[in-house]
């Protein structure tokens, strides 16, 4: 984000009056609206289908939240990503206190995407409070504290190059916001437009609305996952859009920016649309990859475990892949003589990785580096 004036040459302005689209071409859109959906009904079959399916979605949620931030210059790791939620799980009185502010960031996005996902899951309605409540938990901490944090903007935004000092877009003034925030939410709640077309338009125009000062382009993508399953199209709150879009970011933004200067909404659900079928697939190979190596990591563990909490210690290493010891011992569901046992026979055997020695009071943290390989990005 761009926040004083540059060169406004090539900026392309808000479609002030247009939104929703009062025309779409569906004769160009049916066969990618076909293809997206199906492909989004085969990631959903599957998902639903696993036995205990939140090992297997934890992964990608996170891998989706390294992918997002990304997108807006904020470069972590998945691994950095597990071992601040291993600290904030083990209790520390200050887990950000060593880590990095990229690090932070990517932690805050993916801790508040899965609130939201929770809140709709308890019957919140998808509206202004849940947008501003997820805004408010993603630059809660660090660099975006100073950024308003639940708040709407004050002062007219910019999207841009500021490196180059050029601006792309001027989304909607801040005195025009709240009408066009309140036709948002009823269009998103209300319109009788085909779920994932509906959501394409919604996405488009929160990007266009940009209605923080900053993190809208994350909020932004959290949109995606939350109506896709508000609107009936999954049957959980879980599917995770940032890797095509980082891939393609350039015809993303280019895209967007045609809604604005020619009123080209249709090719942008059509890019959309093409997002989402990529999309589905990809995390279906990923979710294939991730249970193929559950049940790999199954006989190596009954192997060096010989014992009958095998599979305990495994489902736990899938989903904390870096712990603290402590927490192995007291949540695994393990007798804890025999967790701790089991741990040390693990780290013997080369299964885990030991990032930090056990030290006075502080327990030793483990990192299951299978895992972790597999959702590197």
């Amino acid at each position: 984000m761009i926040t004083k004036p540059y060169d406004l040459t090539d900026a392309v302005t808000y479609h002030i009056g247009t939104f929703p689209p009062s025309a779409l071409d569906y004769e160009v859109l049916l066969g990618p609206l076909e293809e997206a959906a199906a492909s989004l009904a085969r990631y959903d079959t599957k998902m639903s289908g696993m036995v205990n399916s939140e090992l297997f979605l934890a992964p990608l949620r996170r891998q989706d939240a390294v992918t997002s931030s990304r997108m807006e210059g904020t470069i972590s790791t998945i691994e950095e990503l597990y071992r601040l939620e291993a600290e904030e799980d083990a209790g520390s009185a200050d887990p950000y206190r060593e880590a990095r502010n990229d690090d932070v960031e990517t932690y805050l996005y993916s801790r508040a995407l899965r609130n939201a996902q929770q809140a709709l899951a308890d019957g919140a309605p998808l509206g202004e409070h849940l947008i501003r409540t997820a805004h408010q938990q993603l630059l809660s901490f660090g660099r975006g504290a100073r950024k308003r944090p639940g708040s709407y903007k004050v002062e007219q935004n910019y999207i841009g190059d500021e490196r180059r000092g050029r601006i792309y877009y001027v989304p909607i003034a801040p005195e025009q916001l709240g009408p066009a925030m309140g036709e948002l939410v009823r269009y998103i709640n209300e319109s009788t437009m085909r779920p994932l077309i509906r959501t394409a338009i919604a996405h488009v125009e929160f990007e266009a609305l940009h209605p923080f000062e900053d993190g809208n382009g994350r909020i932004g993508r959290m949109l995606i996952t939350l109506m896709l399953w508000k609107l009936g199209v999954l049957h959980q709150p879980n599917f995770f859009v940032s890797g095509y879009f980082e891939a393609n970011k350039d015809e993303y933004i280019e895209r967007m920016r045609a809604v604005s200067a020619t009123g080209d909404w249709t090719g942008w659900v059509v890019f959309f649309l093409k997002a989402m079928h990529a999309q589905a697939t990809v995390n279906i190979q990923t979710a294939d990859a991730i249970f193929r190596l559950h049940g790999e990591m199954r006989e190596r563990f009954r192997e060096v475990l010989n014992s009958q909490f095998h599979d305990q210690a495994l489902d736990f290493v899938f989903a904390s892949p870096i712990f603290r010891n402590d927490r192995f011992v007291e949540r695994s569901g393990i007798p804890p003589s025999s967790a701790r046992a089991l741990s040390r026979r693990l780290v013997e055997a080369g299964m885990l990785r030991t990032i930090e020695p056990a030290s006075g009071r502080r327990a030793a943290m483990y990192a299951f580096d299978p895992l972790l390989d597999l959702l590197k990005v």
